[in-house]
């Protein structure tokens, strides 16, 4: 027979709106920057560049002068480019996406961080993403605590980290915060 201890002491649980810090920190001003111009001179460059390129394939496609072998060589190499012009929505997106988690990742990293440190300076044995669950126990909200370490302003009276930039484009804002976090009924 086998015999278990269980903790006779609750464990502290915690909430953090992880999201709402990462867009707290100024450094989400240089993200979006960034990604404003990958968006234009990357992605953007990269669509007027194909663009230019089918177009010039057409035009000496369309001249008359042109013999049937270079038409049919035009063909073959006009074909992939229309292809991917006509799935560059989908493309684009796909490199957003991955360049802005490569810009972010930082910024998560030094968040995650911060709240691992507060939940051992508080005593907390479990850290939950408010929003991440549709019924939880109650916890502790810890955002405010996590955004004075990252040296974040706060507005004590909103209850959420002040100061933060607009979301980067495709990205959520962040979201105020309550000062605990009720239980789901």
């Amino acid at each position: 027979m086998v015999i278990t201890g269980l903790s006779a002491s609750a464990q502290k649980i915690a909430a953090v709106d992880m999201d709402g810090l990462v867009y707290s920190l100024p450094e989400i001003q240089t993200v979006q920057k960034t990604m404003q111009t990958f968006q234009q001179d990357s992605i953007g460059g990269e669509y007027t560049r194909l663009s230019k390129e089918l177009h010039d394939k057409d035009s000496v496609y369309k001249d008359a002068k042109t013999s049937a072998s270079v038409k049919a060589t035009l063909e073959k190499e006009m074909a992939p480019i229309q292809n991917t012009l006509m799935g560059w929505q989908q493309i684009a997106g796909e490199l957003n996406q991955q360049k802005q988690q490569q810009l972010l990742a930082p910024l998560y990293n030094k968040v995650h961080q911060a709240i691992t440190a507060v939940a051992k300076e508080k005593g907390y044995a479990y850290v939950l993403q408010i929003g991440a669950f549709i019924v939880a126990p109650e916890a502790d909200n810890i955002s405010l605590a996590v955004a004075q370490k990252l040296g974040i302003k706060v507005d004590q009276g909103a209850g959420a980290p002040a100061g933060g930039a607009a979301p980067a484009s495709g990205t959520k804002a962040p979201a105020k915060v309550p000062a605990k976090t009720p239980a789901k009924k």
